[in-house]
């Protein structure tokens, strides 16, 4: 079952930066909460069409991270895994989650995984897609894995598209074309994505590894068989490590398994969480 309502658009000032989130309030009271967050040069947006399912039984918000979307850009020097999750911290403090379903997409999943780790009695369960615990991230190499993002000016939507399809050869046109609505802004002379390149560039992800070990909450891993991201043998040597850990790989899928194959992917999560989240 999915939803046609709209969400509400809020911002609120947490570690003095304004932040960008959205609400799908569910009909079902005392709904448990489900917060979302995007992957690296995302938005929001990118998870509409999973959060319109899973609205139905869940109390879903979306946070725009910094440097990301409507969210507040930040100098380069605090694009670490620290500030984003001090960020995370006081939006739930702020919000009031108790406890909460956490989902993550690449970079997002990064943040899932050490919030889970250092905040197990606020997590129900969590989920990271499409990343591992560390990862060689080269700030040189960035367009090859986000294409796009030293551009910043594309004449149509389209333009931007053909430079990502070489990375998403998976990825269905719906998905495409959600992509072209909800992650790029009308600017002179075109279209820009809603996001800072110093974000891009300057990413500096920690090694969470010894975090990960920590994990107590139950966690899913899902994996894209296609992924440039997240290896097998990194899959497996992370369920090695994390006795609570579940995992899974959509073999069809690249990084964005939840677009390239949507179906599987509901279906596998909407499973877990409910076992959890809904018993």
């Amino acid at each position: 079952m999915t939803t046609a309502v709209e969400p509400a658009h809020q911002t609120t000032t947490v570690n003095a930066l304004r932040l960008h989130y959205v609400e799908y309030p569910s009909p079902r009271a005392g709904a448990p909460v489900m917060l979302f967050l995007h992957g690296l040069t995302s938005v929001w947006g990118s998870w509409r069409r999973v959060a319109e399912h899973f609205a139905a039984d869940y109390h879903v918000y979306l946070l725009e991270q910094r440097g990301h979307g409507e969210s507040e850009h930040v100098s380069l020097d605090r694009y670490r895994t620290e500030d984003y999750i001090a960020d995370l911290e006081a939006f739930v403090d702020q919000m009031g989650f108790q406890r909460f379903v956490l989902v993550g997409q690449s970079m997002g999943g990064h943040h899932t995984i050490a919030y889970t780790a250092k905040h197990p009695e606020r997590i129900i369960c969590a989920l990271a897609n499409d990343i591992p615990p560390a990862l060689d991230y080269q700030p040189a190499n960035t367009d090859q894995m986000f294409p796009g993002g030293k551009q910043r000016v594309f004449a149509t939507p389209a333009e931007w598209t053909e430079t990502r399809r070489p990375t998403a050869p998976l990825t269905p046109e719906w998905a495409h074309s959600l992509m072209e609505r909800e992650a790029l802004k009308e600017v002179p002379g075109g279209y820009s994505p809603k996001f800072d390149p110093n974000a891009q560039m300057h990413w500096a992800p920690a090694d969470l590894w010894d975090v990960a070990r920590t994990i107590t909450r139950p966690i899913f891993f899902i994996r894209g068989g296609r992924s440039q991201v997240l290896s097998a043998q990194a899959l497996q040597d992370m369920d090695m490590a994390i006795p609570t850990a579940r995992s899974v790989t959509l073999e069809k899928a690249g990084h964005s398994t939840y677009h390239d194959m949507e179906h599987e992917w509901i279906t596998i999560a909407s499973a877990f969480f409910a076992s959890h989240a809904l018993a």
